[in-house]
């Protein structure tokens, strides 16, 4: 048993964040020299107000699908199950997509490296303590390793499956600016039809 966690323990620790960084050099590679259209002199960028080149930011939103066991009981297992109650389009600008996609890097990684940090930097400086090797919080935080991951790849498949590369995160910028007018209670669907979530 304890070598069967002692392997998991690398793979989550050592490999996890091999991999997310691995998948975000791969994402901003296949950003490089991603670039929108100069804006029309009446067009502004939703998020910062700005006249910058950019390009469109589009999504559609439909009513909360709610958790599983709610689809379960609705018996919808996908967005195009649910009535679309209305599609938005927007102007973003490169400058906020750039910045969103780099900010959405960053807490990819630094969510990975919590997991190694804590148990490899912080439990064998403290000693043996019961609240560092309490199963709850190592839980906690291969969840957290898993959810990175899984991030940093739906990020970096969204960049490669677009018209251009920086599709979806401006559909994400917009989704995130206009989410506090429109309201938390509605599910939100990028151009791809992939699910955003949180703010």
């Amino acid at each position: 048993m304890d070598f069967i966690l002692s392997i998991i323990r690398i793979l989550l620790a050592i490999l996890s964040p091999l991999v997310v960084i691995l998948f975000s050099i791969l994402t901003l590679i296949q950003l490089r020299g991603a670039a929108g259209a100069p804006a029309e002199t009446s067009e502004t960028c939703l998020r910062c107000g700005k006249n910058l080149p950019g390009g469109e930011g589009q999504f559609h939103v439909t009513e909360a699908i709610g958790n599983a066991r709610e689809r379960a009981a609705k018996k919808q297992f996908s967005p195009t199950q649910t009535p679309i109650l209305g599609s938005e389009s927007h102007f973003i600008c490169d400058s906020c997509a750039h910045r969103h996609l780099h900010i959405e890097i960053l807490q990819q990684i630094a969510l990975v490296l919590l997991y190694p940090l804590l148990l490899y930097g912080i439990i064998p400086l403290l000693g043996p303590s019961p609240y560092f090797s309490n199963f709850l919080v190592e839980t906690l935080l291969v969840v957290l390793s898993l959810s990175s991951l899984i991030s940093a790849f739906d990020l970096y498949r969204a960049v490669r499956q677009g018209k251009t590369p920086l599709d979806e995160v401006r559909d994400r910028v917009a989704i995130n600016t206009r989410r506090k007018a429109l309201g938390k209670k509605l599910s939100y669907y990028t151009r791809m039809g992939i699910k955003k979530i949180g703010s």
